[in-house]
């Protein structure tokens, strides 16, 4: 059995259940998702097919197949194409990688077949989309054009915008967020990053547009055009001004709530994030003479048609 995943169980996971282990690690599936997995003999233990009530034991080896044709991967909504780039509306829960620990939640090389990359190449994505986030996403078709593009992002000729649905209402209209980020070496979550104070080593320019262009009683819509492009940018960035994203699992919470959490989901009872995901949507990309929009989609529209007032 030739595995994506293959992964040896800690001693902290002995007499964990299985699937409930196993949604807790790769949550690209939930707990009912892994049940069905391991009833389809997708799973082994050991070398050895399973069940997804098996107590593990430390040092227990579990190993997943997922589907690995292209088939089996998601097509995705293309706003454009030429001989050079292919610009998508991606999809929350899609991964931009094409080696990913999220197995069967990639769509690139479903998207090869309908434009294939140019001869010896791989479709390549210009930027990155957190998983979680869906809209606009570039991708080269050929080397040439992949260079031309991450030059011109590097020289900041290329303008991003994102729309947010945040927790609290701002007091300003508009301001900028000018801080820098870095690694949150205080914080339990190696993930986690924040904002540093200038100057400080290792500390990275970060700066942020925001405006907010609707508001509800407890929420905020607002749009975002990052300016510099470091990882978890805008979530940091709200999170610091005190309006974290609607769903963020990590910024939208301490992190004794975000270890709690995880706990829960290691052992199958944990609560859903505050939204359907976090509500963050790549709205507009412009460069290089060209524009490319895509809109809401329907999850995003529902969290804000619940907070208008009936």
């Amino acid at each position: 059995m030739m595995a994506t995943i293959h992964s040896r169980v800690p001693a902290a996971a002995a007499g964990q259940r299985l699937a409930a282990w196993l949604a807790a690690q790769f949550a690209y599936l939930d707990e009912a998702g892994w049940r069905a997995a391991i009833a389809a003999g997708a799973v082994q233990r050991n070398g050895a097919p399973t069940t997804a009530a098996t107590l593990l034991a430390a040092g227990d080896v579990v190993a997943y197949m997922p589907p690995t044709s292209a088939d089996a991967e998601p097509e995705v909504p293309v706003l454009h194409a030429d001989d050079d780039v292919v610009v998508i509306d991606k999809p929350a829960g899609l991964v931009v990688q094409h080696a990913s620990s999220w197995p069967g939640r990639t769509f690139l090389r479903r998207l090869a077949q309908r434009h294939p990359p140019a001869a010896g190449a791989l479709l390549e994505p210009i930027h990155r989309l957190d998983r979680s986030t869906s809209g606009v996403l570039l991708v080269a078709r050929r080397p040439a054009a992949a260079a031309r593009w991450m030059a011109a992002f590097a020289a900041g000729a290329v303008t991003k915008t994102y729309l947010a649905l945040v927790q609290g209402v701002p007091a300003a209209a508009a301001w900028t967020i000018d801080a820098p980020i870095g690694p949150a070496t205080e914080s339990a979550v190696r993930a986690r990053q924040a904002v540093w104070p200038a100057g400080a080593p290792g500390a990275r320019p970060a700066v942020t547009a925001v405006e907010v262009i609707a508001s509800f009683a407890h929420h905020a819509l607002v749009r975002l055009r990052p300016r510099t492009g470091r990882t978890h940018q805008l979530r940091v960035h709200l999170a610091h001004a005190g309006h974290p994203l609607v769903g963020d699992p990590l910024y939208g919470r301490s992190d004794a709530d975000f270890l709690a959490w995880v706990a829960r989901r290691r052992d199958g009872t944990a609560a859903p994030a505050d939204g359907p995901r976090t509500l963050l949507h790549a709205a507009d990309l412009t460069g290089l003479g060209a524009c490319w929009s895509a809109p809401l989609p329907g999850d995003f529209v529902a969290a804000l048609d619940a907070l208008r007032p009936a």
